[in-house]
């Protein structure tokens, strides 16, 4: 039948091999049907093509946007460390230098400190060195009067009860020298 019909549209029917009887009761039976069939299945394996394509390009098309995406959000990302980084270098760079004024004062500090201890030191061996002279002179001058009081004493022959208040006296005055 389909032979018949290409024929009489003006087309030349196809070349086909001899076909057995089986064969040849087939295609009167199933030849139409199958022929649908298999344009059916033509019909929808490319409409499957061309949908495969279409998901496949839309697919691809949103893999790129993300991948764009996710490009812009990690060149962001490195900015932003990058911008840390610096902002925590600019840090460490301060803390450097603050720690190295502060070794430079606390040196300065040391070498003040020392100087002023060399000076009070001086200054305290300058007034021990006076006191002593001083204390020294006075012992010296009270040793010279007890001998002198004690010579008179013993010229004079003064009772004893003058020479006890003149000791208590003497005893005294070196009190309130040493105060």
């Amino acid at each position: 039948m389909t032979n018949k019909k290409n024929i009489s549209n003006g087309e030349q029917p196809e070349v086909t091999p001899p076909l057995g009887e089986l064969e040849q009761l087939r295609q009167i039976v199933f030849g139409d049907a199958q022929q649908q069939l298999i344009t059916q299945m033509t019909t929808m394996r490319n409409d499957f093509e061309q949908a495969m394509q279409s998901h496949e390009k839309a697919f691809s098309t949103r893999l790129d946007k993300m991948q764009e995406a996710f490009d812009k959000q990690l060149s962001s990302l490195d900015q932003r460390i990058q911008l840390f980084d610096k902002t925590h270098d600019e840090h460490e760079a301060s803390l450097q230098k603050d720690i190295e004024n502060l070794a430079s004062e606390h040196e300065m500090l040391a070498t003040t400190t020392q100087e002023d201890f060399k000076t009070i030191t001086q200054s305290l061996d300058n007034e021990s060195n006076t006191l002593s002279t001083t204390f020294s002179e006075q012992l010296a001058q009270l040793k010279i009067h007890l001998e002198e009081v004690s010579s008179e004493l013993s010229t004079s022959k003064t009772d004893r009860k003058t020479l006890a208040k003149l000791l208590a006296t003497m005893a005294t005055n070196l009190e309130d020298d040493q105060l």
